[in-house]
């Protein structure tokens, strides 16, 4: 994502042992640095990285889920606005639920549509709510589902 475009990724190389020390210098220089050490660990033969990072997107896609489930209760039986929606994800960010996906969520449901300075188009509505509910899928959620079942 955009922190690793910054600060260095955090990498799950895998394949053949001699492959990974040989680009394990690489990849450590271009690794993002937690705790004094490199954010890279080598996670074994074959596609290992492959399905390590295959599990830790589908469970971000799990929140995600969770998340829209969430904001839906709040909407729609709820009665909230997105400003009352949107300090709920706040409040909840500030306790167990702290993430990442929860704390910007907050952030977005306060987003209004602004364009540009000199732009046609702007309005003061809700971002949020001229976003098309709907999404593409790539698998990778499902492959998670279906290893875990």
């Amino acid at each position: 994502g955009a922190t690793g475009a910054r600060s260095g990724a955090c990498l799950m190389p895998s394949g053949p042992p001699e492959a990974w020390e040989r680009m394990r210098p690489l990849l450590e220089a271009a690794a993002a640095t937690a705790a004094g050490g490199p954010c890279v660990a080598y996670l074994g033969p074959g596609a290992a990285g492959n399905y390590v990072k295959m599990v830790h997107n589908g469970i971000e896609y799990a929140d995600m889920q969770l998340i829209g489930e969430a904001y839906h209760l709040l909407r729609a039986v709820g009665g909230l606005s997105n400003r009352e929606a949107a300090r709920a994800f706040t409040r909840w960010a500030r306790g167990p639920l702290d993430s990442y996906l929860v704390e910007i969520t907050g952030h977005i449901l306060r987003t209004k549509d602004e364009a540009a300075p000199g732009q046609k188009g702007a309005s003061s509505q809700d971002l949020v709510d001229l976003i098309l509910d709907s999404c593409g899928s790539k698998g990778t959620g499902k492959w998670t589902v279906q290893e875990a079942a």
